[in-house]
Formats: structure tokens, C-alpha cells, sequence
């Protein structure tokens, strides 16, 4: 080997010697460098939580209930007329008619008939007639028979005398108990003959 080959060997051993000792010592100083502080982030600080007014709750109206409209009745066919209740049969023996016709007379008197069937055509002789209150509780007088013609007459006032009162009449057997239905009232008064509501003398028909 020459020697111009060998100096240039030996000075490009050193040139690559000299640039590995450069770019180590680059490396180093790199190494060495005090690292840089990167700053922390800026604390934000997180808002106190404020209290959130509950909202006012609003009171929803209670819808108002419509009447119920009543349904139209509808018109109903017309009913006939109910028949009337048949009569009530009497538990008595003897019936009495609705009293007769009450007129002034000279004095107060009740007098009546008594019959031995519907038609009249037979009359009771000797019946016992009753004279009372209405409802029968009791006797005023002591009872009359009827006579001949089956008539009765209870005098109450003399002559020109009048005897207001409310009589009931009835038939009794010889023990007084009630035989017959209670004719009347009858209400007399002291009216004198020019009132035409006087009433001084009246009766009850029985019939059996």
C-alpha cells in the first residue's frame, strides 16, 4: 500500500470519528437540557349549585259535571178507568138505608121502617130498634119495637120543642147486641120551619 492511500484512509478514519463524537455530544447536550415545565391546565372552579325554585304546580280545575238530562217520558197509552172495588159485605143480619130526608115538624122525632126483604113487600113486626152515637157505643134510651106495620118512632122533644143532636140507629136482639148495620148520623138542629136547613125530624129504613 502506498502511502497517499494510506494518509486518506487514516484521515476519513478520523473525519468518521470526529462526526460520531460530534453527533454524541449533541445527543448528550439533548440529554442534559432541563426539561421544559409545560403548564398544567387552569383550574376552572365548578359553580356552587344554586337551588332550583321548585315550580308552583297549577291546580288543574275539575271540569264541572253536566246534569244528566232526564230522558222526555214518553206519553203512555191511556189505561180505562179502574173498576171500582166491590161492595163490602155486611157481617149483619140487617142493613141499613141511607136516612131519610130531614124535615121541621112540630117537635123532634126519628122515625123508620123495618123490612123483611129488598122489595118492601114484607115488614118485620116487633124488631128491636137501638138509638145512639153513630159508632154504636152505647144507648141514649131504652129500644123501641116496632109496631104492627113494622114502623118505629123515637120522640125526642114536645110539642114545639126542638132537640138538636147526632144520632145513630140500629136493630139489636132482646140482649142488645147488634143486629143490623148503623144508620146515619143524622145531626138535628133547633132551625125554625123558614131556614131550610132546619131539622127537626128524620129515620133509617132497615131491610134484611
Amino acid at each position: 500500500m502506498d502511502s497517499k492511500n494510506g494518509f486518506g484512509l487514516a484521515l476519513a478514519a478520523m473525519l468518521f470519528v470526529a462526526v460520531l463524537a460530534c453527533q454524541a455530544n449533541t445527543f448528550i447536550a439533548q440529554a442534559t437540557l432541563t426539561p421544559t415545565r409545560t403548564p398544567r391546565p387552569t383550574f376552572t372552579p365548578i359553580p356552587t349549585a344554586t337551588d332550583t325554585p321548585t315550580p308552583t304546580q297549577t291546580l288543574t280545575p275539575t271540569p264541572t259535571k253536566k246534569p244528566t238530562a232526564r230522558p222526555t217520558a214518553k206519553p203512555t197509552a191511556t189505561q180505562p178507568p179502574a173498576a171500582p172495588p166491590p161492595p163490602t159485605v155486611s157481617p149483619y143480619e140487617f142493613h141499613a138505608n141511607p136516612p131519610l130526608p130531614c124535615v121541621h115538624a112540630g117537635n123532634t122525632y126519628l122515625k123508620g121502617t123495618v123490612y123483611l126483604n129488598k122489595d118492601g113487600s114484607s115488614r118485620y113486626v116487633g124488631a128491636i130498634v137501638a138509638l145512639g152515637p153513630p159508632d154504636g157505643s152505647r144507648l141514649y134510651v131504652d129500644p123501641e119495637k116496632t109496631n104492627e106495620n113494622g114502623e118505629y118512632t123515637f120522640t125526642l122533644s114536645e110539642n114545639g120543642q126542638a132537640h138538636p143532636g147526632t144520632w145513630g140507629i140500629w136493630l139489636v136482639d132482646p140482649s142488645h147486641n147488634r143486629k143490623s148495620d148503623i144508620g146515619g148520623p143524622i145531626v138535628t138542629n133547633d132551625l125554625p120551619a123558614s131556614d131550610p136547613n132546619s131539622c127537626w125530624a128524620s129515620g133509617v129504613d132497615f131491610w134484611k
